[in-house]
């Protein structure tokens, strides 16, 4: 009878350590699983990445051509609203990116605004006791880069919208009247301005619109800035 017992308990050692060996093997491979989950959750959650950064740069040319079309500088806050998001950081990045794929898909690139000039003697003050910070205007507009073989009329017609003939028109318009501060100085008195418009018939109505509507266009779309000196009580354009 002890030999049985014996021997029915060397069975049941033997059967114990075949039970456990399988399981003390299966430890590590369950232990490696959620090692490789957990990896690829935190890749799958890290913000910032190469894919992040193209669809930011892609959201950035639509913005830069809708602004463009509507003859409104880019600025810095509308890129961080539209396009950074949670992201304010990535802008060096994702701005490079676009510029690569305005300068070789639709052959521009965005160039900065000058800062605002000041003009009245009251901004020049203000302007002399604010405190010096950056110089940058943090505006853009839609410049080209094509070679200047290019630049013709046929190649780069004006938009066609409304139609070629209206835009032509207040190309024109706005190429006349810029040219006339520019070479005044780069100010110029309003009423020195109504008797530059009636020599050229161009003091009530334009071919665009009439002339009050048009100077209002250009005052929106930034061709023109129309200030109020208060030491003289004059409007300077």
């Amino acid at each position: 009878m002890p030999l049985v017992r014996k021997r029915r308990a060397t069975r049941d050692d033997i059967d114990d350590d075949d039970v456990q060996t399988p399981r003390r093997r299966q430890l590590p491979d369950d232990s490696s699983d959620e090692d490789v989950t957990m990896v690829a959750d935190d890749d799958a959650s890290q913000p910032g990445g190469a894919a992040d950064v193209t669809q930011m740069a892609r959201k950035l040319v639509r913005l830069a051509l809708a602004c463009e079309y509507s003859r409104q500088p880019i600025r810095r806050a509308e890129i961080s609203a539209k396009v950074l998001g949670n992201h304010p950081r990535q802008f060096k990045t994702v701005f490079e990116e676009a510029q690569g794929t305005l300068r070789d898909v639709f052959g521009m690139e965005m160039s900065e605004l000058p800062v605002r000039e000041k003009i009245t003697l009251q901004e020049k003050r203000a302007a002399q006791r604010a405190p010096k910070g950056s110089l940058s205007s943090k505006s853009w507009v839609l410049t080209t880069v094509l070679p200047p073989r290019f630049r013709d009329p046929a190649i780069i017609p004006p938009p066609a919208v409304p139609t070629h003939d209206a835009e032509s028109a207040y190309i024109g318009l706005y190429t006349f009247l810029i040219s006339v501060i520019y070479l005044n100085g780069g100010s110029l008195a309003e009423a020195k301005l109504e008797r530059y418009l009636r020599r050229a018939n161009a003091d009530e109505y334009t071919p665009v619109d009439r002339t009050d509507k048009l100077l209002q266009r250009m005052q929106r779309e930034g061709y023109l800035v129309r200030v109020k000196d208060n030491s003289t009580g004059e409007e300077m354009v």
